[in-house]
């Protein structure tokens, strides 16, 4: 049976193309979803082809314990991605001002299913697992200002909250790895993925190229050190052989 991945935090159908190149690499996907049914529960998953959806209410820590454990009862993960993508958010969240909102949903929560993920993995000694932190980052209100072609660009421009949620996943991601670059079973991984990126618009050829590098880390004769483990990954990047990485 291939490789079981989790993609969380750009819910389905929004994230369809993304769990759709994870599949066609033979991957067995879970993808989160909001609360698809008013009846359903939060505990219900349900299958959209080839891909599970699973309800991830992100407000709520006891629900990222649910999503980390429907995962298991579905045979357990061999890799968990976090999405960020930050221009989908813009838009999203375009009329809102409510801080509590976004902490919530856009900072909290990806905290709270990457410990619950980590203590899962962590007790699964047997296996190896990557988490996968991928920021899909945006032009902000601030670049706009700075650059007349990005302001008359036409494009959403992530406002204060996005772009303080956006640094936030970015910052805990890189001090997240770095709490288990030592570890040997669980591997972290930082991809960013910037929007002048031709795979920026293109979420099922990002998603092929990243099961691509993961499988091409399987195959690494050394393990890669703490200090590669920390440093970011631009999307599209060589399938390492060597390792060598192209960070910023």
């Amino acid at each position: 049976m291939g490789k079981m991945i989790l993609f969380a935090g750009k819910e389905l159908p929004a994230g369809n193309d993304m769990a759709s190149g994870a599949s066609f690499q033979g991957r067995k996907v879970i993808a989160t979803s909001s609360v698809f049914s008013d009846e359903s529960s939060e505990d219900e998953v349900k299958k959209e082809g080839s891909v599970i959806q699973a309800n991830w209410n992100r407000s709520s820590p006891l629900s990222c314990r649910s999503l980390a454990l429907k995962c298991e009862n579905e045979g357990g993960l061999d890799e968990a991605v976090l999405v960020f993508d930050e221009f989908f958010f813009a838009t999203k969240y375009r009329e809102s001002n409510n801080n509590a909102q976004i902490i919530e949903e856009l900072i909290a929560s990806y905290q709270y299913l990457a410990q619950e993920l980590f203590s899962r993995f962590e007790r699964n000694t047997e296996k190896k697992s990557k988490i996968v932190f991928l920021h899909k980052s945006n032009y902000s209100l601030l670049d706009g200002v700075n650059a007349s072609s990005i302001r008359s660009s036409g494009l959403e421009l992530s406002n204060p909250l996005i772009a303080a949620a956006g640094g936030a996943f970015k910052s805990y991601a890189e001090n997240f790895a770095a709490s288990i670059a030592e570890n040997s079973n669980i591997t972290p991984l930082l991809v960013s993925c910037e929007p002048s990126n031709d795979l920026s618009k293109r979420d099922s050829s990002l998603s092929v190229w990243l099961c691509e590098y993961m499988d091409a880390i399987d195959n690494l004769k050394k393990p890669l050190s703490p200090k590669q483990k920390v440093s970011w990954i631009k999307a599209g990047a060589k399938n390492p052989s060597g390792f060598g990485i192209l960070g910023f």
